[in-house]
């Protein structure tokens, strides 16, 4: 018997990294998960490792795309339990160089598309008394220079899981958030930094790390398991740090 036998979920982002790591966990446990990204070749690798995963391709950016998501999940599942906001994107630049189009960008996938895509899964949400995670980063909390752009989205994040909370507690739906540190992931190779500038960059922050190491996917898929599982069933509303003690000081 898994922890999560007979539950359905979708996790964006699931074709690499901590998507990957979500899915490949919650499959592990009995649930069937739905997995969704850009690259058809990530998501075919990601659900050929179990047979409880299946995949749709494309960007949730895109209104249409959020809609058959949710579609097919209601039509080969007729349930849905578990919506985990994994997918994100990270600029590192400074504001000197930036333009509007990257705000955009930037807002687009890390808040539109969760807002979006969790208003459409809500009615499903709703009926299964299921949950939402939202994936944040200790940078919500604790700034750094050239993060404007993503720290900023995911603080409005980490409100919108608050209030969510706030607001879905008396129908049994949890809204939670895990708030990674700095993780070993794909992540780190799709900057606009030169590779100079980015091996800087990673080893700026680590140097910044109590733990001394970068996370790896599995640790924040760990997490994501115990809130998605019975042993969880009094959490609602928290931001859970994952991040080797980065948010401490």
């Amino acid at each position: 018997m898994g922890k999560l036998d007979g539950k359905v979920a979708i996790v964006t982002g699931g074709g690499s990294g901590i998507g990957a790591s979500i899915a490949l966990d919650y499959a592990k446990e009995g649930a069937k998960v739905v997995i969704i990204g850009r690259s058809e070749d990530a998501l075919k690798e990601t659900s050929s490792m179990n047979s409880n995963i299946s995949y749709v391709v494309g960007d949730i950016t895109k209104d249409d795309k959020v809609k058959e998501l949710v579609n097919f999940v209601k039509t080969n599942f007729g349930r849905l339990d578990i919506l985990v906001n994994n997918a994100g994107w990270c600029p590192v630049q400074f504001l000197k160089d930036m333009t509007i189009a990257d705000y955009d960008k930037a807002f687009d996938l890390d808040v539109r598309a969760l807002v979006n895509l969790t208003i459409e899964s809500l009615p499903l949400i709703r009926e299964a008394k299921g949950l939402i995670i939202n994936l944040s980063t200790v940078g919500a909390t604790h700034r750094s220079a050239n993060l404007s752009m993503y720290t900023g989205a995911k603080a409005a994040v980490e409100n919108f899981t608050r209030c969510w909370a706030l607001e879905l507690a008396n129908e049994g739906v949890r809204v939670c958030a895990i708030a990674p540190g700095a993780i070993d992931t794909n992540i780190w190779n799709v900057t606009d930094l030169s590779p100079e500038e980015a091996k800087k960059h990673r080893e700026n922050i680590e140097s910044t790390i109590p733990c001394g190491r970068f996370g790896r996917p599995h640790e924040i898929a760990s997490v994501a398991t115990f809130l998605a599982s019975e042993d969880a069933s009094y959490i609602n509303g928290a931001i859970i740090a994952v991040d080797g003690g980065q948010g401490a000081a």
